[in-house]
């Protein structure tokens, strides 16, 4: 439910997005992973504070700059990007499991259930398929065996050789884990770039798998690649606020 004075609206809007929610109980207080306890108002990477977007807007194309620009008027000093340094293996763990479902139904639920029993990767995997019989869950032990393996990557290449991942998710875990250059592309973000001059197709994963977005021949056509060109440092960032736009919990552009 989002809180109504200002300073709780904006940790509201800049949480309802973000893995690191599924750490947080209901009154947004740490239960998972490091710093237990904590209050996420008290945080700067989890209450989102430590990003500011004015910092980046330079790094906007000119074509996309006035839009862009009032998107950060209007959100700027509110919406944040949270993260939780220190976290990053639950939070593959919830990245993973938002693959066509709900976040707020059904990851959670999940999460909070495995969490509960255990926060070590190899006793999840023991656990997951037990659950539920989503195939997300009974996915999960493969891919944290595979994330293991892999050394536990931070690197979008490797990433996309765990199985099961593919370019929302590597993007989705790389941008709540503090690489703003990652926008994961999915329905709403789709809805709402065009508005903002930004019209692309979804990435291909097997081109994902074999180029990077500077060297991959679909990325002047890709919302992935052009949102990486053209918005820099903003990408993930204006990912988060189209997500809260379509969602239509903030106001868009008219």
């Amino acid at each position: 439910m989002m809180r109504h004075s200002r300073e709780d609206r904006c940790l509201s809007l800049t949480l309802y997005p973000s893995l690191t929610l599924s750490l947080l109980d209901e009154n947004y207080v740490k239960i998972f992973g490091v710093k237990k306890g904590v209050k996420a108002s008290e945080d700067q990477y989890i209450s989102g504070r430590w990003y500011n977007p004015w910092r980046y807007i330079n790094d906007v194309d000119g074509d996309l700059r006035n839009r862009v620009h009032r998107l950060v008027e209007l959100y700027g000093d509110c919406i944040g990007i949270s993260i939780s340094p220190g976290d990053e293996d639950l939070l593959f763990v919830t990245a993973f499991l938002t693959q066509n479902t709900n976040y707020h139904t059904n990851v959670l639920r999940w999460i909070r259930r495995i969490f509960s029993l255990s926060e070590d990767l190899r006793e999840i995997v023991k656990i997951a398929s037990q659950i539920g019989r989503s195939y997300q869950l009974q996915r999960l032990p493969q891919a944290i065996e595979d994330y293991i393996r892999l050394g536990r990557p931070r690197s979008r290449g490797e990433l996309l050789k765990i199985a099961g991942v593919g370019p929302k998710v590597a993007d989705l875990f790389l941008l709540f884990t503090g690489d703003v250059t990652s926008a994961p592309v999915d329905k709403h973000f789709m809805r709402t770039a065009p508005k903002l001059g930004l019209a692309g197709e979804t990435p291909r994963a097997n081109y994902c798998r074999k180029y990077t977005c500077e060297t991959c021949p679909l990325s002047s056509r890709c919302l992935r690649g052009l949102s990486y060109r053209k918005l820099g440092r903003l990408a993930g960032w204006v990912q988060t606020v189209s997500y809260l736009i379509d969602k239509g919990l903030v106001g868009g552009l008219a």
